[in-house]
């Protein structure tokens, strides 16, 4: 083997090919996890309507439950046809996905509105009350879990056992209390009703109350896992104080889990919010389901479903977006 055999041929230059294929690959990177976003809501959306199309008709004949028991056989076809009840289940199924896609669910059985804008009517309310908990959440619970996590002992052994009991505790139960005590006993805050300040603080306090032991919990949680990093022991012997370490280094980075969980939390709060919304005659989309159920206005009740379930998805794709802001990490992961 001569010194010639050992001489490697110039690495070959780049083709234009390649480079328009990783220009290609960055442009197709964000494209392709749009389209599984669109993919996976439609999906979503599309098992939502499935259940709730069935669910309607697992009480029996939709007709019947319309018409009451004293109907008589011709009111029943009467109501079938009107409402396409007398077509086979699957016309009737393709029929509902193709006015869901109008955004067309009939009109209310007893008011004559439109479905879906008397669910929307109500949704502002909900909305206020599901962003009013979330604020008083991160208030309080950021604090909490800090104070949980380096407080002293006493304060440690109370606080664990106040954010046990705002787990423990159902919000029915909490709201009722409360409810006698600043209603009825001190007078300070009106029982029932919504669209004031005041009307917003007994629903806002007992449905953040499990929120904030949720949240102080997570940031406790992670506030041990971010501890065992190196830059905080690097931060610490350079003499930054504790509370430094805690709220300058390990808080932020701790903070896109505790964020994560939120927006996981806030889906859970518009499910607890029907509880709230009824027990406090708060005029929310959850009262007006609950309503409507009662009422057996159907229209309504999958209006309301829809209008609901689309929120959360709504929620949920904004979370995951804020997440990837906040750890770049989790898209890297993804991709």
């Amino acid at each position: 083997m001569t010194a010639l055999d050992d001489v490697r041929p110039p690495a070959a230059p780049a083709r234009r090919g390649d480079a328009r294929g990783r220009a290609s690959d960055l442009l197709t990177g964000p494209l392709r996890a749009l389209l599984a976003l669109l993919l996976r809501t439609a999906l979503t959306l599309l098992g939502l309507l499935t259940l709730l199309f069935f669910l309607v008709r697992l009480k029996g004949d939709p007709a019947g439950v319309l018409a009451g028991p004293s109907a008589t056989p011709e009111q029943l076809d009467e109501i079938r046809a009107a409402y396409g009840l007398d077509r086979s289940l699957l016309a009737q199924y393709l029929d509902f996905l193709g006015d869901t896609a109008r955004l067309d669910f009939g009109t209310s059985v007893f008011s004559g509105q439109p479905a879906l804008e008397a669910a929307l009517a109500a949704l502002p309310a909900t909305l206020v009350l599901i962003f009013a908990t979330m604020v008083l959440s991160v208030l309080l619970g950021i604090p909490a879990g800090m104070a949980l996590h380096r407080g002293p002992r006493p304060v440690r052994v109370v606080l664990s056992g106040l954010l046990t009991l705002g787990q423990a505790v159902p919000a029915f139960v909490i709201g009722v209390g409360l409810s006698a005590v600043l209603a009825v006993r001190l007078g300070w805050l009106p029982a029932f009703g919504s669209g004031t300040a005041a009307t917003l603080v007994m629903p806002t306090v007992t449905l953040a109350l499990f929120a904030i032991a949720r949240t102080a919990r997570m940031v406790d949680a992670e506030l041990d896992l971010v501890e065992q990093h190196d830059f905080l022991r690097t931060a610490a012997a350079k003499g930054a104080s504790a509370r430094r370490v805690a709220w300058r280094h390990a808080l932020p980075n701790a903070f896109p889990a505790v964020a994560a969980a939120l927006v996981v939390e806030t889906s859970y709060l518009i499910s607890g919010a029907v509880v709230v919304e009824v027990l406090f005659a708060y005029d929310g989309i959850g009262k007006r389901l609950v309503d409507a159920i009662f009422a057996r206005d159907y229209p309504v009740v999958q209006a309301s479903v829809f209008a609901i379930g689309v929120v959360v998805i709504v929620i949920n794709v904004i979370g995951d977006a804020l997440l990837r802001a906040l750890d770049p990490r989790t898209g890297r992961a993804a991709a």
